[in-house]
């Protein structure tokens, strides 16, 4: 019997690893038609078509191993991509924008790192480019210091983020017209203690703020609450760069960014993995 699941196991295991080579080298064939020195691809509708076809390829409903594809698809195609800094630029930022949206932070943090370009390979103004593409993401990724933050809120309370002496606090981006939004925080205040383990800090979109009040007072929800009639241009959604609602950051009590949850299954795991 031993042998047997010895040998079923050694069989799964190089079906996946011949797998995992077959993937890759289907990943390497996509871009053969492609000449990434042509400079007049970079940022050209027929180039941001194919790498949307690329990017959408990598799913297949398992949140780990997306992640894992994309990483592996981007190595690749940024490895090609650096013959033509402009086209690596074009690349590095289109990625970042729509894993930000997407909230895969591990594959934003792999970008971060300027993947497959080793130290001394750009010049001091292409580092200078790149680190301008980034430096939004920089600051609020999981273990940067959070933007502070000071305010009144809905309720006519002063608030200020470093004043605050909670252990954890849950800073939640949402709109009033996002019935996700609505849910996630709804589970927040459900399963989150609010009066002693968290703090609430929420920054909502909405056409005026009695609709932020009502839906608040709709979902019962503690906290501190406000809302900016500048909206996307609100300096606290520039701050945290801000491009989707729900945007999600959990903070300790020294203001770090230690979790970036995606959905509240996200961050259920996280606080599991995190007692």
């Amino acid at each position: 019997m031993k042998n047997i699941l010895h040998i079923a196991m050694l069989f799964v295991f190089t079906f996946s690893v011949f797998s995992a080579k077959a993937q890759n080298e289907e990943l390497k064939r996509y871009w053969d038609d492609v000449d990434f020195s042509d400079t007049t691809l970079v940022a050209s509708e027929t180039m941001s078509e194919k790498l949307v076809n690329y990017f959408f390829s990598f799913t297949d409903g398992d949140e780990q191993r997306f992640d894992s594809l994309s990483i592996a698809g981007l190595s690749i195609v940024l490895d090609k991509a650096k013959v033509n800094m402009r086209m690596y630029e074009f690349i590095l930022e289109f990625a970042l924008n729509g894993y930000s949206k997407m909230g895969r932070d591990q594959v934003t943090d792999y970008l971060l790192n300027y993947p497959q370009l080793a130290e001394g390979e750009v010049d001091m103004n292409e580092g200078l480019r790149l680190d301008s593409i980034t430096e939004p993401y920089q600051k609020v990724k999981v273990g940067a210091k959070a933007p502070d933050y000071s305010g009144v809120t809905i309720d006519g309370d002063a608030y200020c983020l470093y004043g605050s002496e909670a252990k954890h606090i849950i800073i939640v981006f949402w709109s009033t017209d996002c019935e996700y939004c609505h849910d996630f925080l709804v589970q927040i205040r459900k399963n989150l203690d609010l009066k002693s383990d968290f703090e609430l800090v929420t920054f909502a979109l909405a056409d005026n703020e009695d609709e932020v009040k009502q839906a608040v007072k709709k979902m019962r929800l503690p906290g501190y609450h406000f809302y900016d009639a500048l909206r996307w241009e609100a300096k606290v959604f520039l701050d945290y760069h801000i491009t989707s609602t729900p945007t999600v950051f959990l903070l300790d009590a020294d203001k770090t960014i230690i979790c970036k949850p995606y959905d509240w299954k996200d961050l259920k795991v996280w606080l599991k993995q995190n007692k």
